[in-house]
């Protein structure tokens, strides 16, 4: 009998252990579907994955590429402390999920790099809550921070970082007994005048200083306060720098009567006090740790035992099981953007590019033969990335009008149509521009620009071609990208008429482009004249 019960005993304890055997592997087989699906959605959301390289490769955005490393490893170390945090997953967010899924594919088709990028922090933020519950907040929070810290959006700040340059600088300038008369942006002394551009409003050491923050506070903090102090230190002695380097001129110029070659060469100087500044930053910042992180680690050891700071307790649910049936669900609403934008995106673009000059809507009373292709134009705008173009002239009372389509077949990261390195001409050549119109028999609108052509003016109108619609707004020709996407439109293009003025004045020019599109008639002397 005796034999029989350890028997028994043996059958029911192999039993447990098989069955918490069965219980480890369901859950890391739980575990590993949630890493899978971070896999899909980083790989559905490849568009803007790729776009962050480039992004950090410009000027004064390096400091991308470490605060990306830093989320990287985030990742990695807080892989299980995600887990142990998890609560009953925010189902609520579900519909937030698609909604940003949905805005992303909006951003991708305009190719608005910073708001794809800025759609998919927010999207995966709220994939993460959708997923794991309130509990992981501090984690997920500062992940998420510190990778919107490498989106360049942070130009918006340049004028205020700009005038409180100039009022800290010009009164510190005032304290050490220089005359100095304080503007909107510079500082005049007896020698000369200090312009403070956007450039010298120490953006880039601030974004520098915060990136080593982050980079310090992340890996020897884990309570978000403690790291929120030694980021706004880090940032405060970077524009306390700043401030220090443009006093500094100011001082050199006023002892050298403006004429140190330091005063134009000073990149360097900024960066030398940004460096020294940085080592007290460092022993601050461990203080600051030692005090808040340690006392409190030391409050959490003395209440439960245990060396590690406490976390807050997760809220009972289904375990891993539900947080991985809660990833299926979410990444499920996170790909809807996705897969559109490559569903449709691999459909054949409709019809061939348009190559007649029928959208200028020219007069027939100029037309007495067909319009053909004229020569190069001697004139071209200050586009990037044009795939293609299709030109005509006509002479209107003797005046050679210039008719260009100019093609963007694709919107890619730097050769769209619309984008701010694209202009009609460089700012040094453009004279004026305006809106203008109604004209011709369709009542365009169009924008007319004046600028110089060899010491002669020119005049020029254009406007936008997208998805079959005219415009001459940059924003209206973004959107109606989304248009032509769906549409399966063959190009977006940009149309110009333009014509050479009389080196006295260009009312005889711009009539001839009013007739180009309208007929002989007679115009308005005043409604004409630039």
């Amino acid at each position: 009998m005796a034999e029989t019960l350890v028997a028994d005993d043996s059958r029911t304890a192999e039993a447990v252990v098989r069955d918490q055997g069965s219980g480890r592997r369901s859950k890391l087989d739980d575990r590993r579907w949630v890493a899978a699906t971070c896999v899909l959605l980083l790989a559905a959301y490849w568009p803007t994955i790729l776009s962050f390289p480039p992004t950090w490769s410009a000027s004064y955005n390096e400091h991308g590429f470490l605060l990306g490393a830093l989320v990287v490893w985030l990742l990695w170390r807080d892989r299980d402390r995600m887990f142990r945090l998890s609560g009953t997953p925010m189902s609520d967010l579900l519909p937030v999920v698609g909604l940003l899924s949905i805005v992303w594919l909006f951003a991708v088709i305009m190719s608005v790099q910073v708001v794809h990028q800025g759609l998919f922090v927010m999207l995966a933020t709220a994939w993460a809550f959708a997923v794991f519950g309130s509990g992981v907040r501090v984690p997920v929070l500062s992940m998420a921070a510190t990778l919107s810290l490498a989106i360049p959006v942070w130009g918006l700040i340049v004028p205020i970082l700009q005038r409180a340059t100039v009022l800290a600088s010009g009164g510190a300038t005032r304290l050490a007994g220089i005359t100095a008369v304080i503007g909107y942006d510079t500082i005049a002394i007896r020698s000369g005048t200090f312009l403070v551009e956007e450039g010298c409003a120490g953006l880039n050491y601030l974004m520098g200083a915060v990136a080593l923050g982050a980079f310090y506070a992340l890996i020897f903090s884990r309570r978000w306060q403690t790291q929120l102090k030694i980021v706004a230190l880090a940032a405060a002695m970077s524009i306390v720098g700043n401030w220090i380097r443009v006093t500094v001129l100011i001082f050199l110029g006023e002892a050298t009567a403006m004429q140190s070659p330091y005063i134009e060469d000073h990149l360097w100087q900024g960066w030398a006090i940004f460096t020294l500044l940085m080592i007290p930053t460092y022993f601050l910042a461990r203080r600051i740790e030692i005090r808040d992180d340690r006392r409190f680690s030391s409050m959490a050891e003395t209440a439960d035992g245990d060396d590690a700071v406490r976390e807050l307790p997760s809220v009972p649910h289904g375990g891993v099981a539900m947080t991985a049936r809660a990833a299926t669900v979410a990444t499920a609403a996170a790909l809807v953007g996705p897969i559109l934008y490559m569903a449709v995106g691999a459909l054949p673009r409709g019809g061939e590019v348009e190559q007649d000059a029928g959208v200028f809507d020219i007069h027939d009373a100029w037309v007495t033969a067909p319009v053909e292709a004229g020569p190069e134009p001697t004139w071209t705008p200050d586009f990037k990335g044009i795939d293609g173009r299709a030109a005509w002239l006509v002479s209107v009372d003797g005046h050679p009008v210039e008719a260009a389509r100019y093609y963007f077949l694709d919107q890619r990261p730097g050769e769209e149509l619309i984008q701010y390195n694209n202009f009609v001409a460089p700012d040094s050549l453009l004279v004026s521009e305006r809106v203008f119109g109604p004209v011709g028999p369709d009542r365009r609108i169009v924008r007319e620009a004046i600028l110089w052509e060899s010491d002669v003016p020119r005049i020029t109108w254009y406007w936008y071609r997208v998805a079959g619609f005219d415009t001459p707004f940059e924003n209206k020709a973004k959107l109606l990208e989304i248009v032509a996407f769906f549409r399966r439109s063959p190009a977006a293009e940009l149309v110009t008429l333009s014509v050479r003025c009389a080196p006295e004045s260009c009312t005889d020019a711009a009539r001839a482009l009013r007739a180009t599109v309208g007929g002989p008639t007679v115009f308005d002397e005043a409604e004409l004249d630039p």
